[in-house]
Parts: C-alpha cells; structure tokens; sequence
C-alpha cells in the first residue's frame, strides 16, 4: 500500500523537502516526463510571489507542470517549449519570447543541467550544451536577460537548477554560475536547497561508483528566487 501524501503547505524554511513528484491526488504535468519539476516547487512558490489572476511564464515549459498548478491556483499560465509536449504549450526559444517588455508578474525556469537528458533534436537546443562548454552558460545568460525584459518591475523569478558532476571532466558548480549571473539582472532573495528523491540515488551501484570515483551523487538541486528592481 502507497503511504499517503503530507499535506501540501508552504516551505518556512530553505530546506525544502516532499517526498512526491506531484501533490494532491492527481498528477501535474507528466510522471513519465524525463526531467520534469516537482509540482510542489511551483506551487510554494506561486503561493509565496503571486496573486490571483497574475501572469505566469514558464519559458522550459516540459511537461506542463507549470500551466497545471497555474490552474490549480487560478493563476493564468503561459509555457514555452522549443519542442512543445502538449497543445497548450507554445512553441518559442527562452532567448526570445513572443512576450512585450515588462508584461509578466512572475517566471519560472528549469532549464537542462547540461547535455545529460535528450530534450528534442531541435539545433538550438539548450540541452545540446554541456556545462563545461562556455556556450552553455552563455545560453542561461540569454535566457535569463530575457527574462528580466518581460518581468514586470518589482516582480519575481525563479530558477530550479543542479550542479554538474561527470567522472571525466568534473564537477561545474551551475548553481552557483546561475546566481552570478542572475545578479546582473535581479535583486537576490533567497538561495533554497531542495532535495532529490531521484530513484537512482538508492541504486546500489551507483552508490558504490561514486564511493570508488571519490565523487558525489547530486542530492539535492538549487532554487535561486530573485526580484527585479528597476534602479534599486
């Protein structure tokens, strides 16, 4: 028999911690997606920096989990994908959004953490790039300006990122990378540590690999929650 799911209730602390992809009873987004967000990050989120009505622009929209919890709180949800897994999903480029300047209240991002999962074949592809490649980066920086020219001022974004680490070309700290770079753009707010109950972290052997490479399996992922504050 399943254990029952906790109550869903907002994260007091920057320790978040459900061990579920979705809440409630239903599903948010696609369990079957590969990569795909925890519903619950959205949704503390959404509850903790929006209001009934605000726009919501998810530009790696995935599986739709984003458009699905906007529902939920009665937000109005807009995804955009390069390769869109459903009909509410637009098609466009996190570079370039279809969006006027400041006309959103709220972003929300989990862009690829390198090249590790295959996305689309589209050759503009974010996850194409590996994150020891300086393009890659490079790409996150784009998306991240375009974020902060949507965003309305005094608004929120959030990005739900992890580090990198492969046993021949090492560890890249994405995390912190990302948050550098927000700073360009945005006012920080908080840095949040979510844990990952990635199945693969109780297989035996890859436990044992990382105990013999002297490495580390990823356990937990970043959430870098920022605002824009036109001359602040």
């Amino acid at each position: 028999m399943k254990r029952p799911k906790p109550e869903l209730r907002v994260q007091p602390t920057t320790l978040w911690d459900y061990p579920s992809q979705h809440y409630g009873t239903g599903m948010q987004g696609d369990r079957d997606y590969r990569g795909a967000t925890p519903s619950y990050v959205i949704w503390n989120l959404l509850t903790r920096y929006t209001r009934a009505g605000d726009l919501v622009v998810d530009p790696f929209c995935g599986s739709g989990t984003t458009l699905d919890v906007c529902r939920d709180l009665d937000r109005k949800g807009r995804g955009f994908d390069l390769a869109p897994y459903r009909d509410d999903i637009e098609r466009a480029d996190a570079r370039k959004l279809p969006l006027p300047n400041a006309s959103v209240d709220f972003v929300f991002m989990d862009p690829p953490y390198s090249d590790n999962l295959s996305y689309s074949d589209h050759p503009d592809c974010i996850g194409h790039l590996n994150a020891t490649d300086p393009a890659y980066f490079k790409a996150l920086d784009a998306s991240f300006a375009e974020a902060a020219r949507v965003l309305r001022d005094r608004r929120y974004m959030a990005v739900y990122i992890c580090d990198y680490q492969q046993k021949r070309r090492g560890f890249v700290p994405i995390g912190t990378h990302c948050m550098a770079l927000l700073m360009q753009y945005f006012k920080p707010i908080d840095h949040v540590c979510v844990t990952r109950h990635n199945k693969t972290l109780r297989q035996g052997q890859r436990r044992q690999g990382a105990l013999e490479d002297n490495t580390f399996l990823r356990g937990f992922n970043h959430l870098l929650i920022c605002k824009k504050e036109l001359g602040g």
